[in-house]
């Protein structure tokens, strides 16, 4: 069934096209893992489906906020730029230019070597491409066969999945009228199904009298329900004048997505995702999303933020709405003080102690009032955010699980892991030694990068 209200329309006709389907497939697979409904293991945590799932958390409404900043735009090259959620998305986009090709390959896999690659995903990348090349095939073939493609809403397509609806009632109108048994029809772009039979009623009534409601409809109770059902979508004229057709369908025993579910695990996710390999980087962890990193880069420089007094927390208190209210004082203070204006921000801050380390003037000049040294580092990790080419989510000392961007020159940033500075962790630090009152800082920006060289750190990373 379509969605309420709206007259179904006739089923798509073959061929069904890879781009078309690649998304939905792969969020009907991540989505359903999390869920425990797939029959099989598909070997992801669901910390890292969701996080492929997950959209970008901030509201773009405010144009006020920090993530408003303009991304540079990259070119056509999917290898290019920190991805934006969802994640799947990307993941989709990468995946069908491997299977397209026939071969796996990063989206990285043009950048010059900036650190080693962990020695082993030499021997995981033999492997991926091999399955990519067999599976990838497999689906294509799939796509290929099948005739139909059909749209139902919840929770009729959750009831064909799992077998309970076996016959799909729709008015003689159309494509409908071509589909017969044998054919191969792709529901919802992820559920492939074959017609066992086609089996023609004047109407609604006769269809559900004769083929029952426990397989057209489960879960009612009355005809007269299932009726109803059906008026949401055809009109009685349109009903009565083309008649109605009861689709007899079965589960075939291969599926597009288990075809997709096969064999990458989360480093081949991770690798089309444009993500590095290297001997400190942390399995399963994903980029974070654009805006948070702008977010953190644009807060104040924290010589000119307001240090924020916690009142006194007894045991009684709850931790994490305590954590969501000093949040938010601590957010809407940054924004009052942007709107105040004459902050230096944090990215604008770091750029003016970094730039002397350049003498090819990658950075540029800074120079001017806050406002123009502000405008100038917006504008440089803009650039470096939609232009970057090497990826890593690494254990970096002194600070811990970082994300860093670098371009194919080796220019780039870095953020701490989660493009915060483990707000959590540090709120909860302060609850349990602080009796009184206690100051709360977050740093959350990290810092700009200079090319990897001989001795950096001997030479202060000065090129």
């Amino acid at each position: 069934m379509e969605e309420s209200g709206v007259n179904p329309t006739s089923p798509g006709v073959s061929p069904v096209q890879l781009s078309d389907c690649l998304e939905d497939l792969l969020k009907f697979i991540l989505q359903s893992s999390i869920n425990g409904t797939l029959a099989f293991n598909l070997g992801l945590s669901p910390d890292f489906c969701s996080g492929l799932l997950n959209n970008d958390h901030y509201n773009n409404e405010d144009v006020n906020h920090p993530s408003h900043l303009q991304i540079s735009p990259s070119s056509n090259d999917i290898s290019e730029g920190v991805p934006s959620y969802p994640l799947y998305k990307k993941f989709a986009s990468a995946l069908q230019q491997c299977i397209i090709s026939g071969s796996f390959f990063s989206t990285s896999e043009k950048v010059p070597e900036l650190v080693s690659e962990d020695e082993s995903l030499q021997d995981m990348k033999i492997q991926w491409n091999e399955l990519i090349s067999q599976k990838g095939s497999e689906l294509l073939h799939m796509l290929n066969s099948i005739k139909f493609e059909i749209h139902v809403q919840e929770p009729y397509f959750s009831q064909l999945k799992d077998g309970m609806k076996t016959v799909e009632g729709r008015c003689a109108v159309g494509n409908y009228n071509r589909i017969q048994s044998g054919d191969l029809v792709f529901f919802n772009k992820c559920l492939m199904l074959e017609v066992q039979d086609v089996r023609h009623y004047s109407s609604f009534l006769e269809m559900l009298k004769a083929e029952t409601l426990k397989v057209v409809l489960p879960g009612l109770l009355t005809i007269e329900e299932g009726e109803k059902v059906y008026r949401n979508f055809y009109t009685k004229e349109k009903e009565q004048s083309n008649g109605v057709l009861a689709i007899c369908v079965g589960r075939p025993a291969s599926q597009p997505y288990t075809v997709l579910s096969d064999g990458l695990g989360h480093k081949g996710i991770q690798s089309l995702l444009g993500l590095k390999q290297t001997v400190g980087t942390i399995s399963e962890a994903l980029p974070p999303p654009r805006s948070t990193l702008l977010s953190s880069f644009a807060l104040p420089h924290k010589s000119n933020r307001l240090v924020l007094e916690m009142d006194y927390i007894d045991d009684s208190d709850v931790i994490i709405g305590a954590e969501l209210k000093v949040f938010d004082a601590v957010y809407r203070f940054y924004v009052d003080e942007k709107i105040k204006g004459c902050t230096l921000t944090e990215g604008a801050r770091a750029l003016t102690k970094h730039v002397n380390r350049c003498s090819s003037n990658y950075w540029g000049k800074v120079e001017g009032n806050d406002f123009n040294k502000n405008q100038l580092a917006n504008e440089v990790i803009t650039h470096i955010i939609g232009h970057c080419q090497w990826l890593n989510v690494h254990i970096v000392q002194p600070h811990g699980a970082v994300f860093e961007i670098r371009n194919s020159q080796g220019y780039g940033a870095r953020w701490s892991a989660d493009g915060t500075k483990e707000f959590y962790t540090c709120l909860i630090f302060v609850m349990i030694l602080c009796f009184d009152s206690e100051y709360l800082v977050c740093n959350q920006f990290i810092g700009y990068l200079e090319p990897y060289m001989d001795n950096g750190h001997l030479k202060k990373w000065r090129h």
